[in-house]
Order: C-alpha cells, then sequence, then structure tokens
C-alpha cells in the first residue's frame, strides 16, 4: 500500500486490526493507532506532541507517522512538524521522502534531536540550534550540595506551610478550578491566547492516555499543579516530560513548581523510571553547528539576550538549570525557506507575534 495521507487511509496498530475502521478527524489517524507509534517509536521526550489537537498526521504504512501543523505565513503555507516522527531508524529516511512528496508546501522541522539531522541532511535540510532540553537522570539525581540548595528549600516546602501533593484522575479533580489557575497564569505571560506553540503541548483538562498529573494542594485548596507527558523505547517507558506547569501567584513564588516536581521524581525513581525531562529552553545554549544559518542563529541569540519582555527567555533556562541535569541541543531544520519566512513561522506558529 502506497504512503498517503491520513485523510485517505489510516494503518491499523499491531495490536488492534479492527481500529481504522473509522476516522474521527480528517488528516488524522485514530488516537490508538498513535498510541502505539509513541510507545513504539516515541523516543524523543515532547514524541507525545504527535497528539496536539492542531496536528495533522501523515501516515505511511509500515514506515511510520509525521504529525504536522499547517501554519500560512506571508501568503504561504508550511507544514511544521513540532517533534521527532514517529518512525525506527531503518524506516525514517523513506517516511520522511514520502511525507515531502505527498504533502504540499515547504515543511520546517522544529525542536528536533540530533537523531533526525542525518536522514533530513540526505534530503537537502540545514540545521540550526534552536534551545536546549533539560533532563535529569533520576537513577543518580540528589539534592546534596551546595548548588541544590534552591531545590532543597523547594522540596522542605511542606515544613513552612500545609502543603500535600497528590496524582490525581479526572473524576478527583475540579475541573473548573484547574482551568481557572491556567487562565491566571496565562494572563500573566507574554504568550496569552495559549501555549508557547509548537515547542510545547497545551493543557488538556481531563484524564489522558499515559499523561501523569500531580496537583499541589495548600489547606485543602489548590495551588499548582504539573502534567507529564510519557515517551518510551520499544514499548518501554523510558521517562515523563514535565510538560504543563501552573501555579498561583503567591504560591508560585514560594517554589510550589519545584516541590510538585521533586515529588513526582522521587515517585518516578521509585517505579524505576529512568529519566525525566524539563523540556526545553528555547534559545538557549544556541551555537554554531556545521552548516546552520549565521543569520538565524544570531537572531536567536540577540532575542535570548533583549527578548525577555517578549517571552521570559532566560528565567526557563534558569530555572531548568538549577536541576543539574543533561542539557541536549534541539534543532530547526529547513531546506525550502528563506530565513525571513522561517523566522516569520516560528513567531507566528509559536504565538510570540501575530502575523498574517
Amino acid at each position: 500500500m502506497p504512503a498517503s495521507h491520513l485523510s485517505a487511509a489510516v494503518a491499523p496498530a499491531a495490536d488492534d486490526r479492527n481500529i481504522n475502521s473509522s476516522v474521527p478527524d480528517p488528516g488524522r489517524c485514530h488516537e490508538r493507532t498513535a498510541e502505539h507509534l509513541i510507545r513504539l517509536h516515541g523516543s524523543q521526550s515532547s514524541s507525545y506532541f504527535a497528539l496536539q489537537p492542531d496536528c495533522r498526521h501523515f501516515l505511511s504504512p509500515g514506515l511510520g507517522l509525521v504529525p504536522y501543523v499547517p501554519v500560512k505565513v506571508l501568503g504561504q503555507r508550511v507544514n511544521v512538524v513540532p517533534t521527532r516522527p514517529l518512525a525506527g531508524a531503518q524506516s525514517m529516511g523513506r517516511l520522511l521522502q514520502a511525507f515531502e512528496q505527498s504533502v504540499p508546501g515547504p515543511s520546517l522541522y522544529v525542536g528536533v534531536d540530533q537523531s533526525l539531522l542525518g536522514p533530513l541532511g540526505e534530503l537537502g535540510y540545514d540545521a540550526t540550534v534552536m534551545g536546549t532540553e533539560f533532563s535529569v537522570d533520576l537513577t543518580r539525581f540528589s539534592l546534596r550540595g551546595k548548588a541544590m540548595k534552591q531545590l532543597r528549600h523547594a522540596r522542605n516546602l511542606d515544613r513552612r506551610c500545609r502543603i500535600e501533593v497528590r496524582e490525581q484522575c479526572g473524576d478527583e479533580v475540579n475541573w473548573h478550578k484547574v482551568a481557572g489557575i491556567s487562565e491566571r497564569w496565562r494572563l500573566g505571560k507574554a504568550v496569552k491566547e495559549r501555549e508557547l506553540g509548537l515547542l510545547t503541548r497545551p493543557p488538556v483538562f481531563a484524564d489522558e492516555w499515559g499523561v501523569r498529573k500531580f496537583y499541589a494542594y495548600v489547606e485543602g485548596e489548590l495551588a499548582g499543579y504539573v502534567f507529564f507527558d510519557p515517551w518510551y523505547r520499544h514499548h518501554e517507558l523510558a521517562g515523563y516530560c514535565a510538560n504543563i506547569l501552573r501555579a498561583s501567584p503567591e504560591m508560585n513564588r514560594l517554589g510550589v513548581l519545584d516541590h510538585i516536581i521533586l515529588q513526582a521524581a522521587s515517585q518516578f525513581r521509585d517505579e524505576g523510571v529512568p529519566e525525566l525531562s524539563l523540556g526545553i529552553a528555547p534559545l538557549h545554549g544556541v551555537r554554531h553547528c556545521p552548516g546552520d544559518r549565521p543569520g538565524l542563529r544570531r537572531l536567536q541569540n540577540i532575542l535570548y539576550r533583549y527578548g525577555n519582555r517578549l517571552y521570559a527567555f532566560q528565567p526557563l533556562a534558569y530555572h531548568k538549570s538549577r536541576y543539574r541535569g543533561r542539557e541536549t541541543p534541539w534543532f530547526v531544520c529547513a531546506r525550502e525557506l528563506g530565513s525571513t519566512r522561517l523566522v516569520a513561522t516560528l513567531m507566528k506558529g509559536t504565538g510570540l507575534l501575530a502575523l498574517p
């Protein structure tokens, strides 16, 4: 069966041959098919981004799945791929080629890891560092030492107030209060309409497959929460990524989000989960790599240094760096796009600027 757009065909998951009987949304595969492919090939901590509500899916049966978001900017459609496509190493090149040939418009790969640079390079794509992912090896993580003083202070928040962290399912949560904290949180941010698009997944105020949701209560009142997305290697859980973090302003200043993350990390470690990702710090650690775009690199460094009124680039990187984990570059990869349209696509797709 030839590669095809999912509005035309959907391949069944290996563990359920009947799930392709209906497609709930044209351009998207059945959710259980995507879940199966995430478990099989979702090796990047952002792999769950494939389930974003605005993502379309290109599925090539036997090869894998490419999630993408069509973004129209300056009169042209650009297909933005927000994470590593779901395919094995042997199939990735053929999947990317099928996607390029089947979906009209130039493509832009955003927030992808180094494993994709080879297959994309063979198709003529260049790669420029666009930020740094911070992650923690839970088998070695410790709060000992002077450098971890701030996190120890956050861990001991329960000594200063009556706080309790609970992992809860939907029927145990007041979603109205959860959404209210999210709304107040966003109103204090530069990007108010939604999450920083393409680089995070918007919150879902309901139970989700594989997602772990932890809530902090102070004196019985909801004070904050963190949602953790899973990622996998060959059907085995590889780790969780702290994707959504929200807190009331007064509790955020007291370190409630770090307290939740540390409580969850301790639970994950006890369960044998090997890794925790804190997600990407956009524009942090942008540096030269062979064949990159010097102009784009310089612009990103200028934005990182002077653009904190637009988005809290430096404070976010500082927050993640305090965990003293591993730092891994993520890349933006383009081929047919000029730098002006590339930057415009990123600015519109992330929601940092409103563009036609």
